[in-house]
């Protein structure tokens, strides 16, 4: 597997010297999940960090008997359950592969040793945190402030693919909006752009 774009998106966040990268790539592991593989189960304490090189995951919880999907991860996307990861208590959430994929695990031990050793990798973690608290925010405001048309041409915008690797059923959850009421904005849109 290609550690490449891995490199290349934690560089992209701050600089790593080759020294402490190839202390770093010793503790990888890499895996491929087929389509509806479970990456973490709803009950499992998360103990890696995961970078996507090729594929799709998603998250959701259970609420009434329904998937209530949070969150979309797509290639080069950096995560992990950040609850149960900091906090070492069991997810709520549960991934699942939408599609063949490919990730590289890092285990969160190694993690910790790369920020004890490195002060630059202490700098990386805390950069990559503020980065993902920074999306949160603004997801968070996309998802209270816009209607659903906004949110729904927001998601486009920022991911053009979206349509075509994700069923409309888990986008309309991640939208938290129905089925009906997404298709409902897809034939609006379609008809004003026809």
């Amino acid at each position: 597997m290609d550690i490449e774009n891995f490199k290349t998106t934690l560089q992209n966040v701050s600089p790593i010297s080759e020294d402490e990268w190839r202390n770093f790539e010793q503790y990888f592991s890499c895996r491929k999940l087929h389509k509806n593989e479970v990456l973490w189960n709803k009950g499992e304490i998360c103990n890696h960090l995961i970078f996507i090189n090729k594929g799709l995951i998603y998250c959701f919880y259970d609420k009434f008997d329904k998937e209530i999907v949070t969150n979309l991860y797509f290639e080069n996307s950096v995560f992990y359950n950040d609850y149960s990861f900091i906090q070492q208590e069991p997810s709520i959430l549960t991934y699942i592969a939408l599609e063949m994929t490919e990730v590289i695990v890092v285990p969160r031990i190694a993690l910790y040793e790369m920020f004890d050793k490195y002060k630059s990798f202490e700098r990386l973690g805390r950069m990559m945190v503020e980065k993902n608290y920074a999306f949160s925010l603004k997801k968070g405001l996309n998802f209270n402030v816009n209607n659903a048309e906004e949110k729904y041409l927001n998601l486009l915008t920022s991911t053009p693919s979206v349509i075509q690797r994700v069923s409309l059923k888990i986008i309309a959850s991640y939208l938290n909006i129905t089925p009906e009421h997404l298709s409902r904005i897809r034939k609006k849109i379609f008809v004003s752009t026809s």
